[in-house]
């Protein structure tokens, strides 16, 4: 019994010991509406499903605005519908590196990699409105879902 469960705190530590992805951020204001009902996103039931869990809109979550549709969540009923992954950016000005936890309610394509709530992606950045590149380069890692309060 012991073994097992030392297996199973070895497997957990090797899959957040993971070095990061690189990949890229994009923004969409939809992200944002707090209001907006779990079931429009591929992560809303099934077993692996955020409605399932008792969360009902982007602002039932304990990680919003910091939700987002990632290229992990593969479709609907996806085992990452919850999933908790740091972002890190090296922002163009020389400001320091920033990072910030996101929990995944949706599904993206590979070439965005995640889709941000406007103003997290602003916030992550340093960037305005007006200065935001297309598709900004970042790391990202899996993490504890309790790094998303989850």
């Amino acid at each position: 019994m012991l073994s097992s469960i030392a297996l199973l705190f070895a497997a957990a530590a090797t899959v957040f010991a993971q070095p990061p992805l690189r990949t890229t951020i994009v923004y969409d204001d939809a992200y944002c509406r707090g209001g907006t009902s779990l079931s429009t996103t591929v992560c809303s039931t099934g077993e692996n499903g955020l409605l399932t869990r008792g969360f009902t809109t982007f602002n039932s979550l304990p990680s919003f605005p910091r939700i987002a549709g990632t290229f992990f969540v593969e479709g609907f009923n996806s085992a990452n519908c919850g999933a908790c992954y740091e972002i890190t950016h090296q922002p163009r000005n020389g400001d320091p590196t920033r990072s910030i936890f996101v929990t995944a309610v949706n599904s993206a394509p590979q070439s965005a990699g995640f889709v941000l709530c406007t103003d997290t992606l602003l916030e992550l950045t340093g960037e305005t409105r007006d200065t935001v590149p297309p598709n900004i380069p970042v790391d990202v890692r899996a993490v504890p879902a309790a790094d998303c309060g989850l």
